[in-house]
């Protein structure tokens, strides 16, 4: 039977496919969620019809302003030449307050942030070329991230027209630049060496002539748009919505990833001390206690953040160290530098007061760099790895704060850096080269002190 608008409504996020929505047009079965904001927009995978196509439905307050703010998005694309789906239907829902765009599902395309396929550099290419020509006709893509440009069989479509703005007239070169540097922030530091070729591509698109100080000022604002990307989504860690799940009470709060969320973590948070009454203990210390143990089968690492005294108490208040490192956890996998992202995080409160704190995270294992480099020396996949997670803090401005040898871990062959609650903006980078270095001698420091100074990452160490 075909979900209602108001049954819809009352489901919040427990939508859960396949079901029916009725529409005035005919019913439409829905098989796959993108996106649901509760109350207000579902964006999802379905047939109508007999034929695959992709729903988009709005409710709640606005409806009807969001349905055509995304039409005329959608024509607005079409007009300055920019494939997108075809729109197949604009219809209401059988009990009116409720307005659906329904669109052509297009087969064998895929987000071009998806995976790191042999085409990704020329999907970023067909990218640009498609927000020059937006750009020239005076529109702008205000949520240009990867999701939102869909490549195969090499063409590329942009959706999301409820994104595009109209202004008065093509827009200028600074104006350009800085939505450019926007689109270039969705990728993360360890492609910023596709920029030179992508602003050359945007710059003849656009019929520019060569200005040598195009550069430098695009790569100023691509530093200062990735940091304001990656503040907008720090802040969406801390509440409810598609990607985390938040619980926030008198006595606790509990942040987790969505995706991660299950009956084990959730039986975690209700009472972290007796989940880890037999759990292995890996460090023991005064102000933060480390544990390893499984939850539903898979190991995870538990790191408690202890109250001291009364004084360290009054301390936690107001430095959370526990909340820092969830956030430079997420950070950094935002960024695509390999860590170890936060599971959940979960603190115990008197109000705005915090107390204990238990912060988890997926299990690296105890292989780390130094013991690798001492019994076998420096293995090329190695010292790519380090240099890798160096260049790419130096790239996102950031200072880990404490690079020795044990906090970096060896998984599967990829190296990863742990122990993120020192790590902030700052650009004293060239500190955190010479603390790494200080953990080897002889060979291995010159094997390592000479890739470094060859990459460009040594000066100042």
């Amino acid at each position: 039977m075909p979900v209602g608008l108001d049954k819809l409504i009352a489901l919040g996020r427990d939508v859960v496919p396949p079901l029916d929505i009725a529409l005035t047009g005919g019913t439409c079965t829905v098989v796959e969620i993108h996106r649901l904001l509760p109350g207000r927009r579902l964006a999802a995978r379905g047939s109508h019809q007999g034929r695959e196509v992709f729903l988009k439905l709005f409710f709640g307050k606005g409806a009807r302003r969001a349905r055509e703010r995304d039409r005329r998005g959608v024509e607005l694309l079409r007009s300055s030449g920019v494939d997108t789906p075809a729109l197949l239907l604009e219809t209401i829902t059988e009990k009116p307050g409720g307005f659906a765009l329904v669109f052509e599902f297009l087969e064998q395309v895929r987000p071009i942030g998806t995976g790191d396929c042999p085409e990704a550099g020329e999907h970023a290419g067909l990218a640009v070329e498609a927000l020059a020509r937006l750009h020239g006709r005076g529109a702008v893509h205000r949520d240009a991230n990867l999701d939102n440009f869909m490549a195969g069989g090499g063409r590329l479509y942009m959706v999301d027209g409820a994104a595009l703005r109209q202004t008065s007239a093509a827009l200028g070169e600074t104006a350009s630049l800085k939505a450019l540097a926007a689109f270039l922030a969705e990728y993360p530091p360890a492609k910023d060496y596709r920029v030179p070729d992508l602003l050359s591509r945007y710059a003849n698109a656009r019929g520019w002539s060569e200005d040598a100080g195009r550069r430098p000022r695009l790569e100023a604002a691509l530093v200062e748009a990735r940091r304001l990307r990656v503040r907008r989504y720090l802040a969406k860690t801390e509440r409810d919505c598609t990607e985390f799940h938040v619980d926030a009470g008198w006595r606790h709060v509990v942040l987790a990833r969505r995706s991660a969320w299950s009956g084990a973590l959730a039986g975690f948070a209700e009472d972290p001390e007796a989940a880890l009454a037999d759990a292995q203990r890996i460090k023991n210390g005064r102000s933060a206690t480390v544990f390893r143990l499984h939850l539903d089968g898979e190991p995870v690492v538990v790191k408690r953040y202890n109250v001291k005294s009364a004084l360290h108490r009054v301390r936690r208040w107001f430095r959370r160290r526990s909340r820092i490192a969830w956030r430079n956890g997420h950070r950094l996998a935002f960024l695509g530098i390999p860590g170890a992202e936060p599971m959940a995080l979960v603190e115990r409160r008197w109000g705005p007061l915090r107390a204990e704190s238990w912060l988890v995270m997926p299990d690296c294992g105890t292989h780390d760099i130094q013991a690798e480099v001492e019994a076998r020396g420096w293995a090329d996949h190695l010292l790519d790895g380090v240099i890798r997670i160096f260049r790419d803090l130096k790239t996102a401005g950031l200072h880990h704060g404490d690079t020795k040898a044990s906090n970096f871990l060896i998984q599967d062959g990829v190296v990863r850096i742990i122990d993120l609650d020192g790590l902030r903006e700052s650009p004293r980078f060239a500190a955190d080269i010479a603390r790494f270095l200080r953990n080897f001698e002889g060979k291995a420091l010159a094997e390592v002190r000479a890739r470094l100074a060859a990459e460009g990452l040594a000066g100042g160490a």
